[in-house]
């Protein structure tokens, strides 16, 4: 039987820290209650919107009509099967790159400090210092919401790109497969550590944010875009463009979503009137 809670701040799941209550929030650890919480909610007419670490997402500060169904505790394990690495969907990234590293297996370190899920990672083909999710991928079990089963897909049929994954539309990831090869685990450790040096120093990790906030546009790198722009410092309310890196928008600690999404049509604006290029947002904003 699943546990839905009413009036649930969003603010608690998300790494901006804002948002305003959903209306129902359910936060399934099978995926038996994950597909019991997606019928219902098509059954009872309610629309929906599945998270998982919330480190991708922007609610309004309105909160969401609705019920979010959060994957953050569902299928919580690792499976090293020799040949291949299995991991759930709740499984936090960063404990994958952990335990990936600990065990000597190489192709994760890159994505040290990376704050999403596997679910999310596979969802929107996350990716850092050259390397995407998609790499290392070899297939995924997900729940179809349409047809209502679930299947496995493999890699070529998941039609990724860059931070997308069309084959994976309307389909929670549960767990995937990933390409098990072997490594030195002190080369490992000093890859994953240079990487964590690297974001410290050029990211505003000790503010609340989604990450980058825009899509690289091709050719050329939002944050240097935005910072040409001037734009590195401005602020609405209790938000800002970070001066560290310009693709960030922080939260400066009493920020609101509209403030956020404010500076994003800003940025947009500004950088389209100066540069002629329509930055498309890598956050997903959820009205």
């Amino acid at each position: 039987m699943i546990r839905i809670i009413k009036n649930e701040p969003l603010s608690k799941y998300t790494t901006y820290k804002v948002g305003g209550p959903a209306k129902y929030f359910i936060m399934p650890i099978t995926s038996r209650e994950l597909v019991e919480a997606i019928l219902w909610a098509k059954r009872e007419k309610i629309s929906y919107e599945i998270i998982g670490f919330g480190s991708n997402v922007l609610f309004m500060d309105e909160g969401f009509d609705g019920v979010v169904i959060s994957t953050a505790l569902l299928n919580r394990w690792i499976l090293d099967k020799k040949e291949v690495l299995v991991a759930g969907c709740g499984v936090g990234l960063i404990e994958l790159v952990d335990f990936s590293i600990n065990s000597g297996i190489a192709g994760f370190e890159k994505f040290a400090g990376i704050p999403g899920s596997v679910g999310g990672a596979v969802k929107m083909n996350a990716g850092a210092f050259g390397m995407e999710i998609k790499d290392i991928l070899i297939d995924c079990l997900v729940y179809d919401i349409d047809k209502e089963c679930f299947v496995t897909i493999k890699r070529e049929n998941c039609l990724f790109s860059y931070r997308n994954a069309k084959g994976l539309k309307n389909k929670v990831i549960l767990s995937a497969s990933f390409v098990l090869r072997k490594g030195d685990i002190r080369e490992l450790k000093k890859i994953k550590s240079d990487i964590l040096i690297k974001r410290e120093n050029k990211q505003p990790l000790e503010y609340a944010s989604c990450g980058s906030v825009f899509k690289r546009p091709s050719g050329d790198y939002a944050g240097r875009l935005i910072e040409d722009a001037g734009l590195k410092g401005f602020s609405i309310g209790g938000a800002k463009v970070s001066e560290k890196h310009a693709n960030f928008i922080v939260n400066c600690g009493n920020a609101k979503s509209r403030d956020i999404l404010a500076i994003i049509d800003h940025v947009q604006s500004t950088v389209y009137e100066k540069f002629g290029i329509l930055l498309e947002p890598e956050v997903k904003i959820i009205k």
